[in-house]
C-alpha cells in the first residue's frame, strides 16, 4: 500500500476544453475530497541545533488558510533504535534539540506523528548524507520583466553556483533567509503618555535589522549531465519596490542534498507554485510525499519528511543605485491647532522631537526602529563596502 501511495500526483480537478472559440467564463471546481487532510512538513539536517516539524490540515481549494494541528505526538526514530521526542510550541509547530552526537552521515531517520484523532502517520526512512559546500552566491542588478509586470521592476537577481566533485549529490534544494537594514529617522527628546516627560531610549533605536524566510521552492538536478555541477541557478529577486534595498541587504542561501524521491516531491511543488493554474494551463493537483497512515491505509496524508545535509553561504548587496520605495515618515508640528492632549490613549507612548522652539511628533516606528519588527543588535556578519 505504501509503495502505491508514494509520489503520486492526485489530480484535483479535470476540465473539458469545449468552446475554444467562444467566451470563457471563470470556472471554480468543487473540490471536497482533498480538504481536511493532514499535512506534515519537516526537514532533519546535519546541523546540531533546534529542528522543527509542522503539522496542519488542508483548507478548501479556494481558501489559502493555515489550520495548525496542535496536540500531536511527534517523534523521530533512527535505524539504531534511538527515539527523539518533539515538543509542541503552538501554531502546529513542534521542536526538538539535536546534538552533533545525534546526527551521523549514513544513518537513516524516520518521522512518526500521532494525530489528535489517534491515527498514526509515518514517513519512510531517509538517509543523512553530507551536502557539498556552495561554490558561490552572486547577484546582478537590473530590470526584471514578467507577465504580471510587463514594464519590469529594478532590483537584484540572485544566483547560486555549486558542485560535488564526488558526483554523489545530484539532487539539490535551496532555501533562503533574508536580512535587511532599516532606519528610524527621528530622535525622541520627549514622551507623552498622558503627561510630558523628558525622554531618550536606553539604547540606540535609530538602526535595526530584520530577518525572515524567503518564500518559494528552488530545486535543481544534475542527473541529466555528466558532471555534478550547477552554474547560475536562479534564486529570488528583490526589487526596489520595498525598503529592503534602501541600505544593506543580506541573503543567506542554504543548500540541501536530496534523495531522488525527495527531489521529485519538491520539484513537483516548485512547478505547481510557478504556474498560474489558468483554464488551459496545467491543472491544480496535490503532491503526496513519503507520509502514510499506518493505522488506517485509507487515510491520506500530505507532505514530506526530508533528511539532508546542509551547507550555507551569504552575500551582502546594496544600497540599490535607484530610488527605493519605502514607508515615508512625516513630522506633525504640535501647536494650538494640534495639541498633544488630543492624541488618543491608543497612540501612547507618543514620541516627540524638539526642533529649536518647535516640537513635532510622528508614528512610533519613525522614532523606534524596533516598532518595525526587527532587532537593533547588529548581526556579526554585517559589514559595509
Amino acid at each position: 500500500m505504501r509503495s502505491k501511495k508514494k509520489y503520486i500526483l492526485v489530480i484535483a480537478a479535470i476540465f473539458t476544453s469545449l468552446g475554444l472559440y467562444h467566451c470563457v467564463d471563470r470556472f471554480t471546481p468543487e473540490i471536497k475530497k482533498y480538504t481536511d487532510l493532514l499535512v506534515i512538513d519537516g526537514t532533519l539536517t546535519d546541523q546540531p541545533d533546534k529542528q522543527f516539524v509542522t503539522v496542519s490540515r488542508t483548507s478548501g481549494y479556494t481558501k489559502a488558510l493555515f489550520y495548525p494541528e496542535n496536540g500531536c505526538t511527534v517523534t523521530v526514530l533512527d535505524d539504531k533504535g534511538n527515539i527523539y521526542k518533539y515538543k509542541g510550541k503552538g501554531e502546529g509547530r513542534y521542536e526538538a534539540e539535536f546534538t552533533q552526537a545525534d546526527l551521523h552521515y549514513g544513518t537513516s531517520y524516520m518521522l512518526r506523528v500521532i494525530a489528535n484523532n489517534g491515527e498514526v502517520f509515518e514517513s519512510d526512512f531517509q538517509t543523512l548524507n553530507a551536502a557539498p559546500p556552495i561554490d558561490s552566491v552572486t547577484a546582478t542588478y537590473g530590470r526584471k520583466v514578467t507577465t504580471e509586470d510587463p514594464a519590469g521592476s529594478k532590483g537584484y537577481q540572485f544566483f547560486v553556483n555549486t558542485s560535488d566533485q564526488s558526483g554523489n549529490t545530484r539532487y539539490y534544494r535551496w532555501s533562503m533567509l533574508e536580512t535587511w537594514e532599516y532606519h528610524a529617522p527621528y530622535r525622541a527628546d520627549r514622551m507623552w503618555d498622558g503627561a510630558m516627560h523628558k525622554f531618550s531610549f536606553p539604547d540606540d533605536r535609530s538602526k535595526c535589522w530584520k530577518t525572515q524566510e524567503v518564500p518559494g521552492i528552488y530545486t535543481a538536478t544534475t542527473r541529466e549531465i555528466s558532471k555534478d555541477l550547477l552554474k547560475n541557478v536562479k534564486l529570488n529577486f528583490v526589487s526596489t519596490g520595498s525598503e529592503r534595498l534602501k541600505w544593506r541587504y543580506c541573503l543567506e542561501v542554504r543548500e540541501y542534498s536530496l534523495s531522488a524521491e525527495a527531489y521529485e516531491f519538491w520539484s513537483s511543488l516548485e512547478k505547481q507554485t510557478q504556474q498560474t493554474g489558468g483554464l488551459y494551463e496545467s491543472q491544480p493537483y496535490t503532491s503526496q510525499g513519503n507520509i502514510t497512515c499506518v493505522s488506517n491505509p485509507d487515510e491520506v496524508a500530505l507532505g514530506f519528511f526530508s533528511v539532508s545535509g546542509m551547507s550555507k553561504k551569504r552575500i551582502l548587496v546594496g544600497p540599490a543605485p535607484d530610488r527605493v520605495l519605502e514607508k515615508v515618515c512625516k513630522l506633525d508640528t504640535l501647536s494650538g491647532l494640534n495639541p498633544i492632549e488630543m492624541y488618543p490613549v491608543s497612540s501612547y507612548p507618543v514620541y516627540i522631537q524638539v526642533l529649536g522652539f518647535t516640537t513635532a511628533t510622528s508614528e512610533r516606528r519613525c522614532f523606534d526602529c524596533l516598532e518595525g519588527g526587527g532587532t537593533n543588535v547588529r548581526p556579526d556578519y554585517w559589514y559595509y563596502d
